[in-house]
């Protein structure tokens, strides 16, 4: 066996992750083409590192039945004695920790919030006993994200805009460009994507893995439907003026159900059923983006 067998893969990604979220802000670019190029390889690389830990932890989690609910219970404690240490050490404005310190401190608190969030979607995944319920599941969640993220009474909007700092709390941070045009920038971590798409992120990868559904296949589409997601979020919609709030679940029920379709073995009943649940997730999409929401 070699030492990249005898590693597990979780830890590989985990390290992949540590390295781009504390390596890349110590860079510093020259604005311009240097700086986008900079700042595409950086997201891609750590979306990449993201996807691939969610998969890793998916695959342990199936392999060992305890593990969910033990990232679930553990991560939430850790998630949560993380939070408290900024008034643990008094980091305030007058006294700032470390730029390294709050690199540690913000990229670890991602890694506690994903670790939780891991843990309660592969546990959820167990109540899935068979693949034909993915058919229904998956476009309700969407359904479901479409209605917290787009409606104008929606939860996150109004978390957004009366408590923004819990949604920063509650996501984990790519990397960006910082907005200030300077001669030369660093490339600056800001919170992008919520707990709720790891949590179904990692209900879909569990229920993938042990039904035995094209993994690899999805992960690779994924990995590309989420890109173009980041790029909408982070550059086409600013600059169009447009409030930068896509559901990430609608992309990733498209991309998991297409490419594993063919796989489910409906009866008429579930077909049905599925079918109607996927016209009323596209109804409501069109109602939301209809009205302008």
């Amino acid at each position: 066996m070699t030492v990249a067998q005898a590693v597990p893969r979780w830890v590989v990604w985990s390290a992949a992750y540590f390295a781009l979220q504390l390596g890349a802000p110590m860079l510093t670019l020259p604005s311009g083409w240097l700086l986008l190029g900079g700042v595409l390889l950086t997201t891609l690389l750590l979306m990449a590192s993201l996807l691939h830990l969610v998969f890793a932890w998916a695959h342990e989690a199936e392999r060992v039945r305890w593990l969910a609910p033990a990232m679930l219970v553990g991560g939430l404690v850790a998630w949560l004695g993380w939070n408290a240490l900024p008034a643990l050490l008094v980091w305030s404005r007058a006294n700032p920790p470390s730029e390294l310190a709050l690199g540690v401190y913000r990229a670890v608190h991602g890694y506690l919030l994903m670790a939780a969030a891991v843990g309660l979607g592969a546990t959820l995944a167990k109540l899935i006993r068979e693949k034909n319920l993915l058919a229904p599941v998956i476009p309700f969640a969407a359904m479901v994200d479409m209605l917290t993220v787009l409606t104008p009474g929606g939860f996150v909007k109004q978390v957004m805009e009366k408590a923004p700092e819990v949604a920063e709390r509650a996501s984990v941070a790519v990397m960006a460009a910082p907005n200030a045009p300077e001669a030369t920038a660093r490339l600056t971590p800001i919170a992008i994507i919520g707990v709720g798409d790891f949590i179904f992120l990692a209900l879909y990868a569990a229920c993938l893995i042990r039904f035995g559904l094209r993994v690899r296949a999805t992960l690779i589409g994924l990995f590309v439907a989420l890109w173009v997601y980041l790029a909408l979020v982070l550059w086409v919609l600013p600059a169009l003026g447009i409030a930068p709030r896509l559901p990430a679940l609608v992309p990733m029920a498209v991309v998991t159900l297409a490419l594993n379709w063919r796989a489910f073995q409906l009866s008429r009943q579930e077909a049905i059923a599925s079918v109607v649940v996927i016209a009323l997730a596209l109804g409501l999409i069109a109602w939301v983006f209809t009205r302008g929401a």
